[in-house]
């Protein structure tokens, strides 16, 4: 299956999240701050990365921006996690190029892992 790259801060999270994609065959790799993101994206080659919005040393949305630009990861769909959906946020996420942009407090793990097949056509 997939390999899924979270790049997501708290710890907690990565632990339910990836679980639940573990359990349905995926292969995660988590990294927990923004600096080094893209580079870590470059490295491991998700099919997909699931991106906090809020991390503390650098906006995920300025890392978006990083893999779009880079030739490498310009085309592995990104999904933007929040708890902080404002509409402005939703707007330059998906203007930026974000698959899909998820509030985390409105989704389920296993909710997750239905959207992540429909995005990769599973």
């Amino acid at each position: 299956m997939p390999k899924i790259l979270l790049i997501e801060d708290d710890e907690s999270l990565y632990k339910m999240y990836s679980t639940e994609l573990e359990m349905e065959g995926y292969e995660t790799v988590w990294h927990n701050t923004g600096i080094g993101a893209t580079e870590t994206a470059k490295k491991e080659n998700p099919a997909l990365i699931l991106l906090d919005i809020m991390l503390p040393d650098k906006d995920g949305i300025k890392i978006l921006k990083d893999l779009k630009e880079e030739p490498a990861t310009k085309n592995i769909p990104v999904v933007m996690l929040t708890n902080f959906g404002s509409d402005e946020n939703i707007k330059v996420a998906l203007e930026t190029g974000a698959e899909d942009f998820i509030l985390k407090y409105q989704i389920v793990p296993a909710e997750l892992v239905v959207k992540i097949k429909q995005i990769l056509k599973v």
